[in-house]
């Protein structure tokens, strides 16, 4: 997936991290923070492997591409650490990072290079890779920011909002 797709998965992924959020059972206010910081980190596994430039052209970055950086264990556990061991509105915040960061491995996955799964250093594409980068991102990013805002609406089913938002959502549907 090109920059601007990833990008563009960012509103999907800040509605699934302010649902995630609802569901651990922290504040609006929180889920505001979590959506933001999903919505903005999209890009973050590529912008972290830290590019080095020559003659004002980037050559090659520090860390290998697809490498650490990709591998979704490090997302995951940065979640969980943060969910247990920092302050709520700290931990929103690297929740919804870490969420972005995720919706942006998920959208490399069909791509022939593949990701690190298990490895940080060994990638396996799915099914051999499904298509190349830049290809089916329109398809991607209506799927992805479906399914974040489906998430967050059956997350708030039981608020006034929510089941309000609910009903227009089905009615926009049929």
């Amino acid at each position: 997936m090109t920059g601007k797709g990833h990008r563009l998965t960012g509103v999907g992924a800040g509605f699934f991290a302010a649902a995630f959020v609802h569901v651990l059972g922290f504040s609006y206010s929180a889920e505001a923070i979590a959506a933001l910081a999903a919505a903005f980190s999209t890009t973050l596994p590529d912008l972290i492997e830290i590019p080095i430039y020559k003659r004002g052209a980037r050559t090659r970055t520090l860390i290998p591409h697809r490498t650490i950086t990709h591998w979704p264990p490090l997302w995951f556990g940065i979640m969980y650490g943060a969910y247990y061991y920092l302050e709520p509105y700290y931990a929103c915040a690297l929740i919804g990072m870490s969420v972005g960061a995720l919706a942006h491995i998920l959208a490399d996955a069909p791509n022939p290079l593949g990701i690190p799964w298990v490895l940080p250093h060994k990638r396996i594409a799915i099914f051999g890779g499904l298509w190349r980068s830049g290809e089916n991102e329109k398809m991607m990013v209506t799927v992805f920011t479906l399914f974040g805002v489906g998430s967050w609406l059956y997350a708030h089913q039981n608020t006034v909002a929510g089941q309000y938002l609910t009903h227009l959502w089905v009615w926009l549907w049929t």
